[in-house]
């Protein structure tokens, strides 16, 4: 198997170590409120719904700065466990939807107003999201030095998907939002 270049793969360490960090501190901030949204799923047990979540943010914190850690360190180990966490994000979403739940909080990041209920096209970005994850993790990547050019190419395509992704958060918040008052 041909190696991939180690670019594309700092950079995915970047955003989805990122996302988890930041994700984890809104729980960890909100824990409250990130609890209630746990119990909203209706998937795991009103005693372990605590626990649940104090690890669900334990493993988010790790996984994100485990991640971030990977550019210094090149282990690609976290990119598998954040990979798993977005898919079991995206099973806990489709088994909600298909209940005909789509009205709870999808939990994703929690800032600002606009937070988005659950809709298929979430479950598609985690899956996406994961499929990224997983290719970090499991391709071999070919090392080499990096220069100048690297890493304005690597901050550009940084800024260039944070953007895009938290746009999307806040297209899907938003359109979610008026598809439920129409209804």
């Amino acid at each position: 198997m041909t190696a991939v270049d180690i670019l594309p793969v700092l950079v995915a360490d970047v955003l989805l170590g990122g996302l988890f960090l930041l994700g984890g501190l809104a729980k960890a901030k909100d824990f409250a409120g990130f609890t209630g949204t746990l119990a909203a799923y209706m998937l795991v047990p009103e005693a372990l719904l605590v626990p649940a979540a104090a690890a669900i943010v334990a493993v988010e914190l790790a996984a994100g700065a485990a991640a971030i850690a990977a550019v210094a360190i090149g282990s690609q180990a976290a990119m598998g466990a954040i990979a798993a966490l977005l898919l079991v994000y995206a099973a806990a979403m489709a088994i909600n939807i298909m209940r005909g739940r789509t009205h709870i909080d999808c939990g994703c990041l929690g800032f600002g107003t606009s937070r988005a209920s659950l809709g298929w096209e979430l479950v598609a970005r985690n899956m996406l999201l994961a499929a990224v994850a997983l290719a970090a993790a499991a391709l071999p990547v070919a090392p080499r030095a990096l220069g100048a050019i690297d890493a304005i190419s690597g901050i550009g395509a940084i800024v260039a998907f944070a953007l895009l992704y938290f746009g999307f958060g806040h297209f899907t918040a938003v359109r979610l939002q008026e598809k439920a008052v129409l209804k």
